[in-house]
């Protein structure tokens, strides 16, 4: 049949016109879809040595075949974890919105990371605070009380099932240890969440 009457198979030229748009609009769907769960600029950035180095990080030099042999999850995006905006070259726009690194004062007020924990790494012979951030003689940065996890609550700074939903929880991953987690004693104790010192009037916070 001549392509000018395939719309006969459709009963009248409407009906096929109507199917070829939502074919369409569904492809672009796909398309962007995939594309905004793509992680493939935090890899063009991280992999790159030169750049990584000149920007003042280059521990946080990563290709994506390192970051699938490391972390033993192989059809993983950075993004799938980390969160972010894996769209932008610019920093500060792909960085927004993703998980950091929580730094607390003595006062367990959330203080700003970049002036006192440039990069976490081993330093110095004693064990129990070779992780906790030095100046730049080897001393103790004694204005940071303690850091946690990127994963907690920022007002609680307990477990956040929210993120763990957003990361851990996705149905590709590990929903049914999120749900098994978020029902159990540990999971599910909001009391002890909203604790925020050792003496706090509930008893004491483990």
């Amino acid at each position: 049949m001549a392509i000018g009457n395939l719309w006969k198979f459709f009963g009248n030229r409407t009906g096929m016109a109507i199917l070829v748009v939502q074919l369409v609009l569904v492809l672009l769907f796909i398309f962007f879809y995939s594309n905004y769960q793509s992680s493939d600029r935090c890899v063009a950035c991280h992999a790159d040595k030169e750049r990584m180095t000149n920007l003042g990080y280059p521990q946080f030099v990563m290709t994506r075949e390192k970051v699938q042999w490391e972390s033993h999850h192989p059809n993983t995006e950075c993004r799938d974890c980390h969160l972010g905006n894996g769209l932008f070259d610019d920093p500060e726009k792909a960085h927004k919105g993703m998980l950091k690194l929580i730094v607390l004062d003595n006062d367990l007020n959330i203080m700003p990371r970049k002036d006192h924990v440039k990069q976490l790494l081993p330093s110095g012979s004693d064990r129990v605070r070779n992780m906790l951030p030095h100046l730049a003689d080897g001393s103790l940065d004694y204005d940071v009380g303690t850091i946690l996890y990127h994963d907690r609550n920022t007002l609680t700074l307990g477990y956040d099932p929210a993120i763990a939903w957003k990361t851990c929880g996705k149905s590709a991953c590990h929903p049914d240890e999120v749900k098994q987690f978020d029902t159990s004693n540990m999971g599910s104790n909001f009391r002890q969440r909203s604790m925020r010192v050792w003496n706090d009037v509930h008893g004491p916070n483990n």
